[in-house]
């Protein structure tokens, strides 16, 4: 049997027919934006020192940056509106860009207001830029959002410890294999979304918990 594809995105592979296939698309699902963002915040609330703290401050961030995407993408998934749910048609990925540019915003301008610890802080602004940067590319080209969600976490976690960064970055790779076998995206966007994503978290953690005081 020949394997299932999105009629709206013709390459893009649904259905498992081997191995590989099975591999591929079980990485696509289970290390998705959503769960790299969280693994991110867990990163940011042991880098803060004080464990309390930093959980409590990193719950907060994760819950404004994360309730509205996930709601969003839970009624779009029922309506149908989604090809399939890896949102594979660029036109998909729109409304959810804009969703969560807003979340992400929203929870920079809140920890910045309650003076949040930096790591939290410059966790929240990386994303941001991210997302509107990935927003703006996402009009003409679909940059890989699973490729820069977790290339954002392995670059978080070598600055805060080299042996786990080096774990991440073996996701990293995984990762992005599993989005080309699977058609999601070209090489070209893969490569884009973790070098976008591996250049802001660096500059803007450089920025601002090595550079203020």
């Amino acid at each position: 049997m020949a394997p299932q594809h999105n009629h709206h995105t013709p390459g893009v592979m649904l259905e498992a027919q081997d191995g590989r296939d099975r591999l591929a698309l079980g990485l696509s699902k289970h290390i998705s934006p959503f769960s790299s963002l969280v693994a991110g915040h867990v990163i940011a609330a042991v880098a803060v020192g004080d464990a309390r703290v930093g959980w409590a401050w990193s719950v907060l961030s994760l819950l404004i940056q994360l309730l509205p995407a996930m709601t969003l993408y839970r009624i779009r998934m029922r309506q149908g509106r989604y090809s399939d749910p890896d949102m594979s048609r660029r036109s998909d990925r729109n409304e959810m860009y804009v969703v969560g540019g807003i979340s992400l915003l929203t929870s920079v301008v809140v920890l910045y207001l309650a003076n949040a610890p930096a790591p939290v802080l410059a966790l929240a602004v990386s994303y941001t830029v991210i997302a509107v940067a990935s927003g703006v590319v996402n009009m003409w080209w679909k940059i890989s959002m699973h490729a820069s969600a977790i290339a954002a976490v392995a670059t978080l976690a070598t600055m805060q410890l080299r042996s786990l960064g080096a774990v991440m970055w073996v996701l990293v790779v995984a990762v992005l294999w599993a989005r080309l076998h699977t058609r999601n995206h070209t090489l070209g966007q893969v490569v884009a979304g973790s070098i976008l994503a591996t250049t802001v978290v660096f500059g803007v953690f450089r920025y601002i918990v090595v550079s203020l005081p």
